[in-house]
C-alpha cells in the first residue's frame, strides 16, 4: 500500500515541491495524481491514498501552497473554451463519421497541442482507466482536498475570459438548438416572446457584464435569474420527451434533445463555477473534473462511442414501444380472469390456423409461394386474434418494453416499481399459457376428427405427423433454439407496433386522413375523423401483427430456400401440433415420448417468454442507463420474492 498512509506522502510531496521550483508544475501535479491513483495489480483503493494525501497535507503548510498555486495557473495557462463547450457533449455527427474519425486517431495521432486544456487532462490522466477511479471517489473526498487547497467560490472572484466565453457560446448553442424547428413544432410555445430560449443569451450576457459594470451586488440576483432561465429550457426538454405519446419521435429529434440536456447540463455547471458566493461551486468544479477526465480518456475509445450509440438506440427503441404495452398485464383477479378468457380465445384461433397450415403443408408447391402462403396464414390469424380482443401467449413481454421503462423513472434507477411489474408481467404470461394450451390442444385434435370424418382422410399422413411431433422433442431436436428465434420475432413486433404508431403521431397521419379532401367528400368530416381515429389506434398493432405472421409463418420456409437450420416454434402452435400429431397417430405413442413432447411444448413455452420479454427488459434497462449491479440487485430481489412468495408468480394475491 504505497500511498494509504500520509507518512508516504512526506517523501513525495517534497519532490512535487521540488519539481514545481524547477518550473516543471505539470511533472509536479502529475506526482500528485500517480500518488493517488491506485495500483492494479494489489487493488488499491483511490479514495485511501487521497484521504491520506489530505492528512498529510494538513501537516505540510509548504506542499499545501505549492500544490494550491499549481492547481488555480496550471489550467489558466491553457486555451479552455474547446474543453469546456465540447468534451464529454454528444455531437451532432454521424455514427459513421465519429467511428471513422476515432479509427483515424488512433492510427494516426492529432499532433499534441500543450496550449489546449484537453491535452493537459490527457497528459495528467493518461491510463485509460483513470476515470474510473477518479468517478469511483467519494465527492466528500474531493470536497475536503479542494478546501484544503482553498479552490472555494470566494478564492475564485470575477469570471476569467476563457470562462465567459465557454458560457456564452454555450448560451448560444442552447439558444439554437432550443428553437431548431424539430422542437418548435411540438412545442410552439417556444417561439413566443417568453421563451427562455429566446432570453437565455440576454440573461446570460446581463450577468457576466455585471462583474464590470459600477453596480455594487448585482451578480447574485443576475446569476439566480440565469440559472432560472436555464432551468426552464431543462424543463421545456424534459417536456418534449415526456409528451412523446402526443407529438411523436424520431432518432433525430432524440439524439437533439440528448444534446441539449447535456448542454444545458454543461451550461449551468460553468455558470456556478462564477458564482460570487458558494452555491454549489467545489461540487461543479468535482463534477467537471470528472468529465473532462472521462471525455479525454475514452475520446478515441471504440467501445464507448459503440456504447453510447447503442444506448441512444435502446432509448429510441422503448421511445418507440407500443403505448397500450399496460393492457397487456393482468394487476387483479378480475384482470386475471379476463385473461384466462381472452387467451383461451386465442387458443381457439391459433388451433384453427395452425391446422391450416398443417394442410397447406400437403399441397405441392414452390418454396417461395410456400412461404408467402404461410405468411398470409399467421398473419390473419395475429390480426383476427387483436381484432377479437384474444390473447396470444408471449405476445405481451413484446409490448410491455415502454411500460417498464416508464416504471424505472426518467433517470433509469428507481427499482422500486420493477419487481412488483415483472411479478405481473409473469403472471400474465403463466394465465395466457394455460388459456391457450388449454383450447388450442384440444380443438387441433377436435379440427383433425373432423377432417377425417368428413373428408374420409387424415389431415397429415403418419410420417408427417411423427415428424411434427419429433421437432417438439426438447433435446433430440433444435425445437428450444427456434423457440429462442421465435422469441426474437416476438420482441421485434412489438418494437414494429410501437415505430408504427410513433410515426403515425409524428407524420400526424390521423389528423392528415381526417382532413384530406377525398375523405371528407366520400365519408363526410366526421366519417373521415372516425375513419382517422381507427387508423390511428390500430393500424401500429395490425402492422406487427402482419410482421409478426410473416416472420413465425415463413422462418422454416426460408430456411429451407436458403439451406439454413431457421425455423421457429411458438407454445400455442406447438401445442396444436402436439394435438393433431396424437390424433393421426391414432393414440399410438410411447408414454414415454408424449411425457417427453409435453415438456417440450412447456419449455418452449418458457424460452418464448424469457427471450421476448428478456429482450423488452434489457432494452428498457439499457434506454434508462441501469448499471450492471443494479440489475443484479434486481434479480436478488427477484428471487428473494420467489422463495417468500411463490404463488405471487402464478396467481395473484387477494385483495387488501
Amino acid at each position: 500500500m504505497r500511498y494509504a498512509h500520509a507518512s508516504r506522502w512526506s517523501n513525495r510531496l517534497v519532490r512535487v515541491v521540488a519539481t514545481a521550483d524547477e518550473g516543471r508544475a505539470r511533472e509536479a501535479v502529475r506526482l500528485v495524481v500517480d500518488g493517488v491513483r491506485p495500483s492494479s495489480e494489489a487493488g488499491l483503493d483511490a479514495a485511501t491514498n487521497l484521504a491520506a494525501l489530505c492528512e498529510a497535507l494538513e501537516t505540510a503548510p509548504e506542499a499545501r501552497r505549492t500544490l494550491a498555486r499549481l492547481v488555480r495557473e496550471l489550467p489558466s495557462r491553457t486555451h479552455a473554451v474547446p474543453a469546456l463547450t465540447e468534451s464529454g457533449i454528444p455531437t451532432n455527427e454521424g455514427f459513421v463519421t465519429e467511428l471513422w474519425s476515432r479509427i483515424e486517431r488512433r492510427v494516426l495521432p492529432p499532433v499534441p497541442d500543450p496550449g489546449d486544456l484537453r491535452e493537459l487532462v490527457r497528459a495528467l490522466f493518461p491510463r485509460r482507466n483513470d476515470h474510473l477511479w477518479v468517478a469511483g471517489i467519494p465527492e466528500s473526498d474531493w470536497r475536503r482536498l479542494l478546501t484544503l487547497l482553498d479552490v472555494t467560490a470566494s478564492s475564485f472572484p470575477g469570471v476569467g475570459e476563457e470562462l465567459a466565453l465557454s458560457i456564452r457560446i454555450l448560451a448560444h448553442h442552447v439558444s439554437s438548438l432550443g428553437l431548431s424547428p424539430e422542437i418548435t413544432s411540438r412545442l410552439p410555445d417556444l417561439e413566443r416572446i417568453d421563451s427562455p430560449f429566446l432570453h437565455l443569451g440576454h440573461e446570460v450576457l446581463g450577468y457576466l457584464e455585471s462583474f464590470d459594470n459600477d453596480v455594487e451586488g448585482d451578480e447574485e440576483p443576475l446569476l439566480e435569474q440565469a440559472l432560472a432561465t436555464v432551468a426552464r429550457c431543462r424543463a421545456a426538454v424534459q417536456r418534449l420527451r415526456a409528451e412523446k405519446h402526443e407529438h411523436g419521435t424520431s432518432l433525430h429529434l432524440t439524439s437533439l434533445s440528448f444534446r441539449l440536456l447535456a448542454l444545458i447540463d454543461r451550461l449551468d455547471l460553468l455558470l456556478h463555477l462564477t458564482e460570487p458566493v458558494e452555491r454549489d461551486f467545489q461540487g461543479s468544479a468535482i463534477r467537471l473534473c470528472r468529465e473532462l477526465v472521462q471525455a479525454e480518456g475514452t475520446r478515441d475509445h471504440l467501445v464507448p462511442h459503440l456504447r453510447s450509440s447503442a444506448d441512444l438506440l435502446a432509448f429510441q427503441m422503448v421511445e418507440h414501444a407500443a403505448r397500450k404495452g399496460s393492457r397487456y398485464i393482468a394487476s387483479g383477479r378480475s384482470e386475471y380472469g379476463r385473461f384466462l378468457r381472452s387467451s383461451m380465445g386465442g387458443g381457439l384461433i391459433v388451433a384453427l390456423f395452425a391446422m391450416a397450415k398443417v394442410a397447406m403443408g400437403a399441397w405441392t408447391l414452390p418454396l417461395g409461394v410456400e412461404a408467402l402462403l404461410y405468411g398470409i396464414n399467421y398473419s390473419l390469424c395475429f390480426v383476427l386474434i387483436y381484432l377479437t380482443g384474444a390473447t396470444l401467449a408471449t405476445k405481451q413481454p413484446a409490448m410491455t418494453a415502454n411500460t417498464i421503462a416508464r416504471s424505472l423513472g426518467e433517470e433509469g434507477h428507481d427499482l422500486s416499481g420493477l419487481e412488483e411489474l415483472v411479478v405481473r408481467v409473469w403472471r400474465s404470461q403463466f394465465v395466457s399459457f394455460v388459456g391457450n394450451l388449454v383450447v388450442a390442444f384440444p380443438v387441433a385434435i377436435l379440427v383433425a376428427l373432423a377432417v377425417f370424418e368428413l373428408g374420409g382422410t387424415p389431415l397429415a399422413g403418419p410420417e408427417k405427423a411423427r415428424s411434427l411431433l419429433e421437432g417438439l422433442h426438447p433435446w433430440r431436436s433444435g425445437a428450444l433454439v427456434y423457440a429462442g428465434v421465435a422469441g426474437v420475432l416476438l420482441f421485434l413486433a412489438g418494437l414494429v407496433s410501437g415505430w408504427v404508431d410513433n410515426r403515425l403521431i409524428y407524420r400526424r397521419v390521423p389528423d392528415r386522413v381526417a382532413h384530406h379532401p377525398l375523405a371528407v367528400r366520400t365519408f363526410g368530416a366526421p366519417g373521415a375523423r372516425r375513419m382517422a381515429d381507427t387508423l390511428g389506434a390500430k393500424l401500429g398493432v395490425v402492422v406487427g401483427n402482419v410482421f409478426l405472421g410473416f416472420g413465425l409463418g415463413s422462418m422454416g420456409t426460408l430456411g429451407e430456400i436458403l439451406g439454413l437450420p431457421l425455423d421457429i416454434r411458438h407454445i400455442a402452435f406447438a401445442s396444436a401440433q402436439f394435438g393433431s400429431s396424437l390424433h393421426v397417430l391414432d393414440y399410438q405413442v410411447e408414454t414415454a415420448f408424449i411425457a417427453q413432447i409435453a415438456l417440450g411444448v412447456a419449455l418452449i413455452g418458457l424460452v418464448n417468454f424469457l427471450v421476448s420479454f428478456g429482450l423488452s427488459l434489457a432494452v428498457a434497462l439499457e434506454s434508462r442507463g441501469v448499471t450492471f449491479g443494479e440489475t443484479r440487485r434486481l434479480l436478488v430481489h427477484l428471487l428473494a420474492r420467489l422463495r417468500r412468495r411463490p404463488l405471487d408468480w402464478f396467481f395473484p394475491p387477494p385483495a387488501r
